[in-house]
């Protein structure tokens, strides 16, 4: 009987036969191996493909024929469309008699256009490599199927099939994990599993040993950054051993100790305080630069030879440093190891050092044949010079400038400086602080006063230094000072009128020197353009000078008894002082009779307001009679008097207008600012506007920029009071500034 190869499926049994033109072959059959279930096992072997299949046939493969299959490029396989829930499939052979030979053709034919399940064919290689499987094309009906929204499961690759089948894998590689190299040094070591229990692991406790611990976790670096780490390990070394090597060095090298190149120049302090007076606080205390600066050139040398006069400078230069300044902030910047307190201690040491050194000049003198004694005589001004300028620094309001200035003129009386140099420079410095001295001196002090009319130094001062010592300026404004003092004592006194005829011809004197002083200076010297301020500060301190204003609407006038003839008419027209000498004689005209138009006798201290008397002040107007009413000489009482505003005068407005222009014209950092301080003072009381106040507020902030000197700030706080009492209408107050800064307990030299 022929054998017939069938395939069996959910669906029914399938029959394959050979062609009815080919041959039949037993042993063809018979050497035919069933497909296998699974696709990892050989299905056939020796198999060769190289007839096309037709579509719709399969045909048994065995050694020795070939099958051609139509509409197919090679070997496929695929489920069947009609099973649709089976998970596996089966092939089985069937013995069919002859007779059933038409039905299975009958069957195939019906069959072809269903699709069919085509068997991949395996190849024969003993092992199969699962990632070489590849899915065969579909067949047409399998493709309209899944066009359809069907979905093919995939055929499980081998086993028994699952009633839950797993989720499909998502990646086909396999993951191998090596061994951990995290685990502890015990276990590593006895080679067991560690369960990496920090801090120490179950495994060692569980079997009594000691957990050794674990490795430092080492993170992974590039080539460059242990590159880096090399070298910074390196350096380090180095550095360490350069260290070592220098302490080495040390202690096998003798020690040795560096004394200070200048007596008194020890510490970091001391070079601050040093190089603070050679580079800032010299300069401000002359005009003349660098080229012939006195304070450098003498001082400087005098105190490498001295060490009390050494004190004193580093004393001087610490109380001229301002911390809460800008420039004072520097230096604490400049120098970190130095700190505020540390330069306080050292400036209080330096203080004392000095003040101790001077005692002892003065208890215990040089002998005049002494070599030494000319050294000792200079440094003993020279620290005198320092405690003054000291008082200027600090801007000390308890007039202690005047103990030094008296110390210095007991001094200069007895045992006066050889050198010629040094005695103008000496001279002329003590003087110029003398004349200062008056601004702000007056009786009521309780003190002698320093300045004189008529000083004359002993040796001609050839190079000045200064404005108004050597040129004699200032010796008018100690006259000044003098006709003031007495002015204030008649004011005092009621005596009417306080500004008497002598002192009037006096200030006629003054005026006439002043217009007639003319210094010589190089010309671009910033004193030559300071001269023409100090000509006009003279002027202004004069006018305000012999016109107080008046104490008492009514007062006893001096010039009573003096005859004067009746007034003409021409006299009663409005008219100006011509000259100081000629309003001497109007005043005493205007002061013993004023007859008006009815000849009624008006009294002495109340002339026409349009003709003012000496006896009164430009900064009042004089009492009128009400409505109309004439005037008896018994009046019982008299209105308060009416103040004229000071600006009505123009002379002095212009005077004041010039003087502030040329103030304003130096620049902040001219060597002029150093000058400027007493003409800021003078003019400042004589400003009565409120815009001239401004200007003057701004000089003298300036100059305090400029020089660093306290003392310009009590100034500011005088010229405040005094500008307040002009405003409150208090003129007699305002005119007299020296008793204003004495109420305040202000004291100082303003210079």
């Amino acid at each position: 009987m022929e054998p017939t190869l069938a395939l069996v499926t959910d669906g029914g049994a399938l029959a394959w036969s050979v062609d009815k033109n080919m041959p039949s072959n037993d042993g063809a059959w018979d050497a035919m191996v069933l497909p296998s279930p699974s696709p990892t096992e050989v299905a056939w072997r020796g198999v060769s493909m190289t007839a096309p299949i037709q579509t719709g046939q399969l045909s048994p493969v065995s050694s020795g024929m070939d099958v051609t299959m139509e509409g197919s490029s090679g070997p496929t396989t695929a489920h069947s469309a009609s099973s649709s829930s089976t998970d596996s499939w089966s092939i089985g052979y069937v013995e069919r008699d002859d007779g059933d030979e038409d039905a299975r053709w009958d069957h195939w034919e019906r069959s072809s256009d269903d699709a069919l399940i085509v068997p991949k064919l395996e190849p024969a290689e003993d092992e199969l490599n699962l990632n070489d499987l590849k899915a065969a094309p579909l067949t047409p009906g399998l493709q309209g199927a899944l066009s359809n929204g069907s979905q093919v499961k995939q055929k499980r690759p081998r086993g028994r099939p699952r009633k839950h089948p797993l989720a499909p894998a998502v990646s086909a590689s396999k993951v191998t994990k090596g061994r951990s190299k995290t685990g502890c040094i015990t276990c590593r070591k006895r080679k067991k599993k560690c369960d990496e229990a920090k801090p120490r692991c179950m495994n060692c406790e569980k079997n009594a040993v000691v957990c050794e611990g674990y490795h430092e976790k080492q993170i992974w670096k590039s080539g460059r950054e242990r590159i880096e780490e090399g070298t910074s390990r390196l350096a380090g070394r180095r550095s360490t051993l350069t260290a070592a090597a220098e302490r080495l060095k040390r202690e096998c090298l003798p020690s040795i100790t560096m004394q200070p190149i200048f007596h008194g120049v020890e510490t970091i302090e001391d070079k601050i305080f040093w190089k603070h007076y050679v580079n800032h606080f010299s300069n401000v205390l002359t005009v003349e630069g660098e080229a012939k600066n006195a304070f450098k050139d003498i001082i400087l040398q005098l105190a490498h030879q001295h060490q009390g006069l050494m004190h004193s400078i580093l004393s001087l230069s610490s109380k001229h440093i301002d911390f809460d300044s800008p420039c004072g902030s520097n230096v604490l910047q400049e120098n970190p190891t130095a700190s505020r307190e540390s330069l306080q201690q050292r400036a209080e040491h330096h203080h004392c050092e000095a003040f101790k050194r001077l005692n002892d000049a003065i208890n215990k003198p040089v002998d005049k044949d002494d070599p030494e004694y000319q050294t000792a005589l200079a440094a003993h001004y020279g620290q005198i010079l320092c405690l003054l300028l000291g008082t200027r620094a600090e801007g000390n309001p308890r007039g202690e400038h005047r103990f030094h200035l008296q110390a210095y003129q007991k001094l200069f009386e007895g045992s006066p400086p050889e050198n010629t140099a040094f005695y103008t420079f000496i001279a002329e410095f003590f003087q110029y602080h003398i004349y200062a001295d008056d601004l702000f001196w007056c009786p009521e002090t309780m003190a002698d006063r320093l300045s004189s009319e008529h000083w004359e130094p002993s040796i001609p001062i050839p190079s000045p230094r200064l404005l108004g010592v050597a040129d004699g300026l200032f010796q008018y404004l100690s006259q000044i000072t003098s006709i003031r003092n007495t002015v204030r004592a008649n004011m005092a006194a009621s005596v009417d009128p306080p500004v008497d005829y002598i002192t009037l011809f006096r200030a006629v004197d003054i005026d006439a020197a002043i217009r007639d002083w003319a210094p010589r200076w190089p010309p671009g010297d910033s004193r030559d353009h300071v001269a023409p301020l100090y000509k006009q500060m003279m002027w202004v301190y004069l006018f305000r000078t012999i016109y107080p204003p008046s104490t008492s609407p009514q007062r006893r006038s001096t010039l009573g008894s003096l005859p004067v003839a009746p007034a003409s008419p021409a006299a009663m027209t409005p008219q100006r002082r011509a000259s100081m000498v000629a309003s001497v004689g109007s005043g005493a005209a205007m002061a013993s009779t004023n007859v008006s138009a009815s000849g009624t006798h008006m009294p002495r201290s109340c002339p026409s307001s349009r003709n003012p008397s000496r006896t009164h002040s430009m900064h009042e107007l004089d009492t009128q009679a009400a409505n109309g009413r004439a005037l008896n000489g018994h009046r019982r009482s008299s209105p308060p008097p009416i103040r004229r505003p000071a600006h009505d005068d123009r002379r002095i407005t212009l005077a004041v207008e010039e003087s502030l222009s040329i103030l304003e014209s130096f620049k902040p950092f001219d060597p002029a600012q150093t000058l400027l301080l007493i003409p800021c003072l003078i003019i400042g009381t004589a400003c009565f506007e409120s815009a001239q106040r401004d200007r003057i507020c701004t000089a003298v902030k300036v100059v305090r920029g400029y020089t660093g000197l306290r003392s310009c700030d009590r100034v500011v706080e005088v010229l405040g009071k005094v500008w307040s009492l002009m405003d409150e209408g208090n003129w007699i107050a305002a005119w007299d500034w020296q008793g204003v800064a004495r109420e305040m307990g202000l004291d100082f030299i303003c210079a």
